[in-house]
């Protein structure tokens, strides 16, 4: 009989966060045996777990596991006094092996293993676990779906109100429009709302073929602006990840065309998520493909660093912004409960870049918006 076990906080593990749904910023053990869910911690833990039935059956404190003896015992190192409350858990569990994450401490695992207690590690499993979002992880994201869109407006106000300069720049309200002016509005924004955000990219011209780059310095007028902004709901520790585009004035017709084909190639992504499909990176490069645009999977000759659609599909989000399921060229079948972020985007040299994002949940025979998706539109 399998024995899963945690030993962390749930402010570092998003696999502690999952199970636990709390934010106990101290390690705790995490322990699910038999259909019997259990946490051992601090006692000054206990009242919060009291209120939590819905996720742990049993608190076990440390001082019943024997804590105050540990740190009188002089023989046993401080630093060995966790990693022995962890044994002696699962030995009053019965258990004789356990599974854990790969993030597991190893230090804690060492102590486990000379205890002849045996330790797998196992990513898929412990994946697989999260996959299957909790309903309040699900308000989470969407309470954070909802800050990103409103974060998104006020970028999308300060690039329309912006007036081009004569030296190719914008101004808006007396002065530069930058990168970090729109970043740091955003970020106000998400504060307001009940989220935080460490880094929205806002990205302008060229620099947006720079992937993952922030951006930074003046933004362009009649260039595309890429505006990606993955918000945590600060209640539940749970994301959500968007991406709009946007050409303050004038876009080029080129700029117009790559707008046209990366939204046609989002709907061909969502038109195709349900539970089963395995497929979702390969139509969209067919797609882009078949449109002239080179991909991982169709590469130009020769090839040429990030340019066209170079990077992967997408990916899922939940207790962190990057997880399980991935939507590569390696893309996972979708099941049930996913949460995933699709983002196909296109990037020329010389012309800039597109990319747009959508977060959505799979249900059991499609998929569902968490909120009615914000405009595409490429003028703000």
């Amino acid at each position: 009989m399998t024995t899963y076990l945690l030993f962390d906080n749930a402010v570092r593990s998003p696999e502690m966060r999952h199970e636990i749904s709390e934010p106990v910023a101290d390690p705790v053990v995490f322990m699910e045996h038999d259909g019997r869910r259990i946490v051992a911690g601090p006692s000054l833990e206990a009242e919060v777990f009291a209120k939590r039935e819905d996720v742990v059956d049993e608190f076990w404190s440390f001082t019943d596991l024997g804590i105050d003896g540990l740190n009188a015992d002089e023989t046993i190192a401080a630093d060995m006094i966790r990693p022995e409350l962890v044994v002696r858990a699962v030995r009053r569990l019965e258990a004789s092996e356990v599974v854990v994450p790969p993030t597991f401490y190893a230090q804690v695992a060492d102590h486990l293993r000379s205890n002849g207690i045996a330790v797998t590690i196992d990513a898929a499993v412990w994946g697989e676990r999260r996959r299957r979002k909790t309903p309040a992880e699900l308000e989470g994201s969407e309470r954070a779906q909802r800050a990103a869109e409103i974060a998104m407006l006020t970028a999308a106000r300060m690039l329309r109100d912006a007036e081009p300069t004569s030296e190719g720049r914008l101004r808006f309200e007396g002065e530069i429009l930058t990168a970090e002016w729109v970043r740091e509005a955003m970020t106000a924004v998400l504060s307001q709302q009940g989220t935080d955000s460490d880094e929205i990219i806002v990205q302008s011209g060229d620099a947006c073929l720079k992937g993952h780059d922030l951006g930074s310095g003046p933004l362009l007028p009649n260039a595309s602006c890429i505006i990606d902004v993955f918000p945590r709901d600060r209640r539940t520790g749970a994301f959500s990840d968007m991406t709009r585009t946007f050409v303050p004035g004038r876009p080029s017709d080129e700029l117009v065309r790559l707008h046209g084909h990366c939204k046609e190639a989002l709907d061909v992504a969502l038109d195709a998520c349900r539970p089963g499909t395995d497929d979702l990176y390969q139509r969209v490069a067919d797609w882009f493909d078949s449109h002239g645009h080179p991909s991982q999977l169709h590469p130009s000759d020769p090839p040429v660093h990030n340019q066209g659609f170079f990077h992967a599909l997408g990916h899922g989000v939940g207790l962190e912004v990057h997880e399980r399921p991935f939507l590569g060229r390696r893309c996972e079948a979708l099941v049930p409960g996913d949460v995933i972020a699709i983002e196909p985007g296109l990037y020329y040299e010389g012309v800039g870049g597109v990319r747009l994002e959508d977060t959505v949940t799979i249900t059991d025979d499609g998929f569902e918006y968490f909120t009615d998706p914000y405009p595409y539109d490429l003028q703000p």
